[in-house]
């Protein structure tokens, strides 16, 4: 996936595509201070994110084993990336809908923007070990050999 989707197929398009939609969203919510702890994190994210895919891009030119080694953690990475977006949006909407009024009762709203925070307070932060995992050298994956998989 990594290597055929994103890497190759589009030379990292799709990422960079994907977090422009994040810039615009982020861009539109910075200046609504309830947002902005939502806005700073999902910024950061975003950038990390086209780095980490121009890195690997370029460390595979010289290590094709680099898209294997990195794709589970890439992976990992852009889930968490993008289910951090969605949060942020569905707390936007329950920051409007307590403002402005929506259908449901107003503890609805408060306990989507409560999990939304314990999304970006507590799941989010694993984003830093996959991004450390993923640009580490391919060497201790590959130097095992394949007979070695296999005890019986």
């Amino acid at each position: 996936l990594l290597g055929r989707k994103v890497l190759i197929g589009s030379r990292g398009k799709v990422v960079r595509e994907f977090t422009g939609d994040i810039a615009k969203f982020c861009r539109a919510n910075v200046a609504n201070s309830s947002m902005r702890p939502f806005v700073w994190e999902l910024t950061k994210i975003a950038t990390q994110w086209n780095y980490l895919t121009v890195r690997i891009m370029l460390q595979a030119r010289k290590d094709r084993d680099m898209v294997g080694t990195a794709s589970n953690d890439f992976l990992m990475y852009s889930g968490y990336a993008m289910l951090a977006y969605f949060w942020a949006k569905m707390a936007a909407v329950a920051f409007d809908k307590l403002e402005n009024g929506g259908a449901e009762e107003p503890a609805f709203y408060e306990a989507k923007i409560q999990t939304a925070e314990f999304y970006f307070d507590r799941i989010l932060p694993r984003t830093k070990s996959h991004a450390e995992g993923m640009l580490k050298p391919t060497s201790s994956i590959m130097k095992m050999k394949a007979e070695h998989f296999n005890f019986n």
